[in-house]
C-alpha cells in the first residue's frame, strides 16, 4: 500500500475529557468554530506539513494503525546495502562527472547570448522561473501541494498496473491519500520520485491537441510547460524525500536513494540531449573516459595502502 507524505495516522495527545453535560443545545452553540472553506483547509494542511521533520515521517505509521512500516533487516538489507555502494554509487560518480565533462565541452555554445535567448531555451526558464516565483510568494501553494499528491499516487497506481498489479482502493482528499494494490516492488514504490507525471501529461496532451488543432503558440506553450511542470517535480521530490521515508524504508534507504538519484540524473541527460547541449554518443565517450579515470585512481590508492601496510 502506498501513501503520501501527507495521509500518515497519528494520535493526538491527551489533554483529559473537557466534556460537560448541557440540557440544550443554545448552551454550547456560541463555542462551536465557523465551518472552514476548502481553501483554508488547504492552507492549514500545507503549514502543518511544513512544520513536521523527517523524523516524524520515518517513525509514523506507512499504511495506518494496522499497516505498521517496517524497515528491512538481516541479508535482504546487507544485500541491498551491498548493491548500493558497490554498485549505484560508482555509477553515480561516474554519471556525474560524464555530466560534467559534458557540460564543460558545450561551454562554448551554452555561453552565448544566442543559445539563451533561442525559443526552446527562454520559454522553458519562463515556465520554471514561473513555478519558483509562485513558491517564493506562496501563490496557490496549497493547489500545488494537492497536485503533487494527486500525482504521487497516480504515478503509484500507473506503475502497478504496468506491473500487471490491481489497484483495489484510491483515494485523495485533503487529509492525504492511498493507493492499495495487490502488487509491490521497487519501479512501484520509487516512481513517484523519478517520474514527472504532470510534466509527461502536458507534453503529451499539448502535442495531441496540436496535431489535431494546430495552433501557431503550439511551441511557446510547449516548452513553458514542460518548464513548468519539470522543475514542479524537482521541487516537491526534494522537499519531500525527507518526509517520505516509507517509501524509501521498504526497500532500503540507500539502495531507494541511489536509485532516485540515478533516475533523475537520467532524466536530465535525456533533456539536455533534446536541447542540443550534448549528444547521446558523447556522453557516453565521456562515461567510459571517466569510469576508466576513476578506476585508475582507485587502483593507485590502493596501491599507496598496500605500500603503507607493508
Amino acid at each position: 500500500m502506498m501513501i503520501p507524505h501527507n495521509s500518515r495516522r497519528t494520535q493526538s495527545p491527551e489533554h483529559g475529557d473537557w466534556r460537560v453535560s448541557v440540557s440544550r443545545p443554545e448552551e454550547v452553540e456560541h463555542l462551536v468554530n465557523p465551518p472552514l472553506s476548502m481553501w483554508k483547509k488547504m492552507q492549514l494542511r500545507v503549514e502543518y506539513l511544513q512544520s513536521q521533520s523527517g523524523a516524524y515521517w520515518a517513525q509514523d505509521d506507512y499504511a495506518g494503525d494496522d499497516v505498521p512500516v517496517v524497515p528491512i533487516s538481516g541479508w535482504p538489507k546487507i544485500l541491498r546495502i551491498i548493491i548500493a555502494v558497490c554498485v549505484l554509487l560508482p555509477l553515480s560518480v561516474v554519471m556525474v562527472f560524464a555530466l560534467l565533462m559534458q557540460l564543460y565541452h558545450a561551454a562554448p555554445t551554452v555561453s552565448t547570448p544566442a543559445f539563451w535567448l533561442s525559443e526552446p531555451i527562454w520559454y522553458t526558464l519562463l515556465g520554471a522561473c514561473t513555478f519558483l516565483a509562485m513558491m517564493i510568494a506562496r501563490v496557490f501553494e496549497p493547489v500545488l501541494v494537492y497536485v503533487y499528491v494527486l500525482g504521487h499516487e497516480l504515478t503509484h497506481a500507473i506503475a502497478a498496473k504496468l506491473c500487471f498489479g490491481h489497484v483495489r482502493d484510491f483515494k485523495i482528499d485533503f487529509d492525504g491519500g492511498y493507493v492499495e494494490t495487490d502488487t509491490d516492488n521497487l519501479f512501484i514504490a520509487l516512481a513517484p520520485y523519478f517520474v514527472p507525471l504532470w510534466m509527461l501529461f502536458w507534453l503529451g496532451a499539448l502535442w495531441v491537441i496540436n496535431l489535431c488543432y494546430p495552433f501557431e503558440t503550439y511551441l511557446p506553450w510547449f516548452y513553458a510547460g514542460f518548464g513548468f511542470w519539470w522543475t514542479f517535480h524537482l521541487y516537491w521530490t526534494i522537499w519531500v524525500i525527507p518526509r517520505e521515508q516509507p517509501d524509501m524504508l521498504e526497500n532500503g534507504l540507500e539502495l531507494s536513494m541511489l536509485i532516485t538519484i540515478l533516475m533523475n540524473i537520467l532524466i536530465l541527460i535525456v533533456v539536455l540531449c533534446c536541447f542540443d547541449v550534448m549528444t547521446p554518443r558523447g556522453y557516453l565517450e565521456d562515461f567510459v573516459s571517466a569510469a576508466q579515470q576513476i578506476w585508475q585512481v582507485l587502483c593507485e590508492c590502493w596501491q599507496l595502502v598496500l605500500q603503507l601496510a607493508q
